[in-house]
């Protein structure tokens, strides 16, 4: 586990092959090259409807179940001999500046499944990762009928988390006010930094006295780093800072009565694959690392507008 650096891991999938995304949300430009093939033979023509002209249609989903940033192009090649019972290969290339690189996709023969790194619905890609968080019982900014939830997995003691909250947090509510909710999730990285779990209980102590004494805390915590290396005394001091019941929290962060949920978020971001902070799923579409404001909201943009055509 780690921290996330900005701006790097589109860069390492790209150079290693694997899958690219979490630094994007820009319209993507989907060319076609002049030379696709078809096939002729009699077991491809169920799956003669996948087309170049398909790809230009559905566009939109296979941006988002790729998780493309916007400075790449997908420039679609040709359709090619499948291995995969019941899907067909689409070869493409991804195109950032100078730099190529071939990338292979399955599409099922009805056009509403993507297979790559697993298997994708289109119409709504990311309902698996959904299906595995749990937003009950956690702390939360903004309406829970918001068209957009965004779940964060982070660490007090994460300068990249931090970040995120000094410069990001705030315009989003600014941005898109009750269109948008934020639910907070602990990933303490005690590897790194053995403090952060005692941060992380803080958090977790605090959100028991009340969702709204939560986000006190949650402020003063990010603010404090150098504090936050002193444990309970300083915590403790936050807490009485931030209005919390100060004789409460010591208690619970003493006894470590809120483990249970730090735990519980952890184990959580373990079965997602979080590998480090931050991460984030906008309406369960993943976003590893601190990326530039203006891809987050693009992406933030993509889902509001997939929410509204959802059924």
């Amino acid at each position: 586990m780690h921290a996330y650096p900005p701006g790097t891991r589109f860069q390492r999938r790209l150079q290693h092959g694997r899958q690219c995304g979490d630094f994007g949300g820009k319209r993507i430009e989907i060319r076609v090259a002049s030379r696709q093939a078809r096939h002729d033979s009699a077991a491809d023509k169920a799956g003669a409807e996948i087309t170049g002209e398909w790809v230009v249609a559905h566009q939109a989903e296979l941006r988002r179940a790729l998780n493309l940033p916007g400075f790449v192009e997908l420039e679609f090649k040709e359709v090619g001999q499948s291995s995969a019972p019941d899907y067909r290969l689409l070869k493409f290339e991804l195109v950032a500046g100078e730099r190529r690189r071939p990338l292979q996709l399955y599409v099922s023969h009805d056009g509403r499944r993507l297979l790559y790194d697993r298997v994708y619905e289109l119409d709504d890609p990311f309902r698996a990762n959904r299906e595995k968080i749990n937003e009950e019982n956690a702390p939360a900014r903004g309406p829970a009928e918001a068209p957009v939830t965004i779940v964060e997995y982070s660490d007090y003691t994460c300068g990249y988390c931090r970040q995120f909250f000094e410069k990001m947090e705030g315009p989003l509510f600014e941005r898109y006010g009750d269109r948008v909710r934020l639910v907070y999730k602990h990933f303490p990285l005690v590897g790194l930094r053995a403090w952060s779990e005692d941060a992380a209980l803080a958090g977790a102590c605090a959100y028991r006295q009340g969702n709204d004494r939560f986000w006190a805390l949650h402020g003063k915590l990010f603010q404090s780093p150098a504090r936050l290396k002193e444990r309970t005394p300083a915590l403790t001091q936050l807490a009485r800072e931030a209005g919390l019941d100060a004789a409460a929290f010591k208690t619970c962060l003493e006894k470590r009565e809120a483990l249970g949920e730090v735990k519980r978020d952890v184990a959580e971001g373990d079965a997602l694959g979080v590998e480090g902070t931050p991460t984030f799923y906008v309406n369960g579409r993943p976003i590893e690392g601190l990326v530039p404001a203006e891809d987050f909201f693009a992406i933030v943009d993509e889902e509001l507008a997939a929410a509204t055509r959802r059924p």
